[in-house]
C-alpha cells in the first residue's frame, strides 16, 4: 500500500471502531452479530439473523440505522403480506378537472437505505421472492418498468428458528442473496446483568431519549468506507485456498476425505467465493489489517457456508450438522496449508 492509502486505511479503522464502540454500547453480549453486521454494511451486502424472539435483533437494526443515519424501513412479515406490500404497486389517479387517467407508481417500503425484514420466514415464499431482484440487482421490475433503490442498500433480515409455529423456509435462491448468515445466541450472565441494570435505569433501547451519534457518518461516508474496503489486498494463495474451501462443500475435491464427501447433498456455489472476498477485506478492515490472513476466512467461514449447503440423510444419521461439516473442511485445509495457518 502506499502512504496515502495506508492514512485512509487508518483513519477509515478509526471511524468503524468508534461506530463498533457505539454499538457496543446499546448492544449487549453480541459481539459476532455487530461484527457480522459491520462486515455487511463495508461489502455492502445483506445478512440474515437467525434466533429465539428477544436477543436484540431488531434492537440492532434500530440502532444501525440511527448511527448511519441512513434512511430506514421496517417489514414485518406476516402470513398474509403480499409482493407489492414491499415493492409498491401502480395506482390509478383521476384528474378532477379534464377527467383523465394516469397510473402513478408509489414506492413500498423496499425503496430505502436499510431495510428490516422482521420474521422473515413467517411470509410465504411468493413474498419472500419479492425482494430478490432487490437484493441482487439493486433495482425493482414492476409492470416492466425499472426502478433503482438507492444506494447503499442493504437487507437486514431476522428469521426464528425452523422449529418455531407457522414459519415457511426460505428459498434456496433467496438464501443464497445473503452475504452472511448469522445465529443469534443468549447473552452470557455477565451481559445479561447489563441488560436487567440497564432497564433498572431506564437506559435501554426505546427507554432513552437519544442516542450518541457520530455526525461524521453519513450516506457519502459510508460509500467510501465501502471503497476503501474493496482495495484491502488478498494474496493469490488465499484465493486458492477460498477456491478449494467453496468446491470442497461440493464434495468434489479429489482428496476430501471420503466421510465429508459422502454427506453432501449440494454445495456453495461462486457467490461464496465472492463473498469470502468481499467479507474478509471488510473483517480486516474492522482490525486495521492492510491485508486479508487466514484468520479472516476462517472466521467467516460458518456464517458464510452454512446456509448455502445442504446435506443428505447420511450426515443426518452421522448427526452431522452444517457447521461441524464446516469445522471439517476448514480443518482439512489447515492440513493441508500448514505454512499459510501458522502464519495467520
Amino acid at each position: 500500500m502506499t502512504e496515502s492509502s495506508t492514512g485512509a486505511l487508518q483513519e477509515a479503522h478509526k471511524v468503524i471502531s468508534t461506530l463498533k464502540a457505539n454499538l457496543q454500547r446499546n448492544i449487549f453480549g453480541q459481539e459476532e452479530l455487530i461484527d457480522d453486521s459491520l462486515c455487511c454494511l463495508l461489502a455492502g451486502g445483506h445478512i440474515l439473523m437467525t434466533g429465539a424472539p428477544g436477543l436484540a435483533k431488531t434492537t440492532l437494526v434500530r440502532v444501525f440505522a440511527s448511527q448511519l443515519q441512513m434512511e430506514y424501513n421496517r417489514i414485518q412479515f406476516t402470513p398474509d403480506l403480499l409482493p407489492t406490500d414491499i415493492t409498491g404497486s401502480d395506482i390509478l389517479n383521476i384528474d378532477p378537472e379534464s377527467g383523465r387517467r394516469s397510473f402513478e407508481f408509489a414506492k413500498g417500503p423496499v425503496f430505502t437505505n436499510l431495510l428490516l425484514a422482521d420474521e422473515i420466514n413467517r411470509a410465504s415464499p411468493r413474498t419472500q421472492s419479492a425482494l430478490l431482484e432487490a437484493m441482487q440487482e439493486r433495482s425493482l421490475t414492476v409492470a416492466g418498468k425499472q426502478y433503482q433503490l438507492p444506494l447503499p442498500f442493504l437487507v437486514f433480515a431476522t428469521q426464528n428458528p425452523f422449529e418455531s409455529e407457522g414459519t415457511f423456509p426460505l428459498p434456496e435462491a433467496q438464501l443464497d442473496r445473503f452475504l452472511l448468515h448469522t445465529l443469534v445466541s443468549y447473552p452470557g450472565r455477565d451481559d445479561e446483568s447489563k441488560i436487567l441494570k440497564a432497564h433498572s435505569e431506564s437506559k435501554l433501547i426505546g427507554e432513552q431519549r437519544s442516542l450518541d451519534i457520530d455526525p461524521s457518518l453519513t450516506i457519502e461516508g459510508i460509500l467510501e468506507l465501502q471503497k476503501i474496503s474493496s482495495n484491502i489486498s488478498i494474496a493469490d494463495e488465499l484465493l486458492d485456498v477460498i477456491n478449494q474451501l467453496v468446491r470442497a462443500t461440493r464434495g468434489t475435491e479429489g482428496d476430501l476425505p471420503e466421510s465429508l464427501r459422502k454427506c453432501v447433498q449440494y454445495g456453495a456455489g461462486p457467490r461464496a467465493g465472492i463473498s469470502f472476498i468481499s467479507t474478509s477485506r471488510a473483517l480486516a478492515l474492522i482490525e486495521g489489517s492492510e491485508t486479508v490472513r487466514w484468520r479472516h476466512i476462517k472466521r467467516l467461514a460458518k456464517p458464510i457456508l452454512r446456509h448455502r449447503i445442504h446435506l443428505n440423510m447420511q450426515a443426518r444419521r452421522d448427526r452431522m450438522n452444517e457447521d461441524e461439516f464446516v469445522d471439517h473442511v476448514v480443518a482439512w485445509l489447515e492440513d493441508k496449508y500448514q505454512h499459510l495457518t501458522q502464519a495467520n
